[in-house]
This record gives C-alpha cells, sequence and structure tokens, in this order.
C-alpha cells in the first residue's frame, strides 16, 4: 500500500519500519519526554559541533547487508553526528556517523535499545548514547564497553578537531523533563 494511502498513525500504524536481519521492525512512535529529550539534543549538539559535522534525526543507516529479495538493510538512531560530507545513497546514509543516539520510548526495553546501540557499534559507530528519560538514567556505549554516565555524555570527534571532545550535561538535559505538562 502506498504510503500517502496508509492510514494515520493515530489509527495505529507506526510512524518507521526498518529493514534489519531480513526483516521489517517496527520503531515505535516517540512520546512526549523522548521528543523533549531528542529536541534538547539536537539543538545542544548543533550549537557545539564543528562546522564539519552536523546532528540529524531520525536519518536512516545503510547496513550494507541485503535482504533475500534485494532490499538493503538500514537502521535509523534516534539522533546522531555525521560529518557533512558524508556519503549519501538514496537520500541514507551510506556510511557510519560519528555518534548515535537512542532513547528509550514506549513500547521498547532497554535491552532492546542497547541492541540497537551494539549494532550501530558493530557498523562502525565508535559511539552511542543509550537514553532512559522516564528514569533519567544514560550510558556511553562503544566497542567492548558500556559505561554509564552520572554528569555527562562525552564523546570524541577525532584527533586534530576543534574541539575534539563534546560534552553534554546531564542535570542540564534532565531539566527538560521537569516541565509542567
Amino acid at each position: 500500500m502506498s504510503a500517502l494511502l496508509q492510514p494515520a498513525p493515530e489509527a495505529g500504524y507506526r510512524y518507521h519500519v526498518e529493514l534489519i536481519d531480513r526483516r521489517e521492525v517496527e520503531k515505535p512512535t516517540p512520546k512526549k519526554l523522548h521528543t523533549w529529550i531528542q529536541v534538547y539534543l539536537i539543538v545542544a549538539l548543533a550549537k557545539i559541533l564543528p562546522e564539519a559535522f552536523e546532528p540529524l534525526s531520525e536519518l536512516d543507516v545503510l547496513t550494507g547487508a541485503q535482504t533475500p529479495d534485494g532490499r538493503r538493510e538500514y537502521i535509523c538512531p534516534d539522533v546522531q553526528v555525521a560529518s557533512r560530507t558524508a556519503k549519501y545513497e538514496e537520500g541514507m546514509l551510506a556510511e557510519p556517523p560519528v555518534l548515535g543516539i537512542e532513547i528509550l520510548s514506549p513500547g521498547q526495553t532497554i535491552t532492546e535499545l542497547f541492541g540497537r546501540a551494539d549494532r550501530l557499534v558493530k557498523l562502525g559507530v565508535s559511539s552511542v548514547w543509550v537514553i532512559w528519560p522516564e528514569k533519567r538514567r544514560a550510558w556511553q556505549v562503544g566497542p567492548a564497553r558500556i559505561d554509564e554516565a552520572t554528569t555527562k555524555l562525552s564523546f570524541r570527534l577525532s584527533a586534530g578537531t576543534e574541539p575534539e571532545y563534546l560534552d553534554i550535561h546531564l542535570p542540564e538535559m534532565w531539566k527538560v523533563l521537569d516541565r509542567p505538562e
């Protein structure tokens, strides 16, 4: 069915499908806390990233794998940071972003999010942040490591880049969740 002919998300359809491990996987529709954290991170990263990088929201990343019927597999992090010179194919990022961010949504488990982070790391993403807004917890995931962040989330862009390290301070990020409903 054409996307234009599908019922609206309110009718029970999910807004995004990923193609992972030769099957379509529905990505849950984000709710309020997820969206607040996502917007905060995009704005905060846009302010501190060097000009050579950009924050991106909900952009498909090709994994390099294909289904038996020839469709290209892709995963869609909630937020990512990519080089402004990154390669794209059919509107999808064709190389790993430098940072991936996964934010827990209703309908997901924290175990699923760590699995997504692991998949992104295996794809070549050097650091993935996993964020659980309701519990105000965050982790940094990289090759062979998972570290819980208590005061800040950090990541290294690359040697020789100014600034080389970027930090998002968690108390400031959690404040966006304190606004009245």
